[in-house]
């Protein structure tokens, strides 16, 4: 249970930094959008979103270090052997059928228009980079 509180104890740091490094690039966009460096919109319901998010998961983690109770469950839902079963195979078959569509899409876009097939190839490029780099990891950890 120790192991699993300073895990807990990481993830606040981390989503803090994250928390961080999201509103000093929404600043960023906005003092460059308005100095007209950059044109158009820089989404700041997505910078937004994601701050909030991560401010209400490291309150709830807060809150899991303080409450006991609060403390064995959020330690249940994270160990339990079927719930990470469930994950494992969600995020497997999400993985293969990004990967499915990537490749379609850009297929598909290399006939219509060159920039966006560059973008796609490149996307699915990165990502069969990182996909294939974490199986690699992964074997050689497990």
């Amino acid at each position: 249970m120790e192991e699993f509180r300073s895990k807990l104890k990481t993830r606040i740091i981390l989503c803090s930094i994250l928390t961080v490094v999201l509103v000093v690039a929404l600043i960023t966009l906005q003092s460059l959008e308005r100095r007209g460096t950059i044109h158009g919109e820089t989404n700041i319901g997505f910078f937004a979103g994601g701050i909030i998010i991560l401010i209400m998961n490291i309150l709830r983690m807060k809150k899991a270090l303080k409450d006991e109770k609060s403390f064995k469950d959020w330690y249940i839902r994270n160990t339990d052997e079927r719930a990470v079963a469930v994950q494992l195979r969600a995020a497997n078959f999400t993985s293969l059928f990004t990967i499915v569509l990537l490749g379609i899409a850009t297929i598909v876009f290399s006939y219509i228009n060159n920039v966006a097939y560059a973008v796609l190839a490149a996307a699915l490029g990165i990502y069969m980079f990182i996909y294939l780099g974490s199986l690699i990891y992964f074997n050689k950890k497990m």
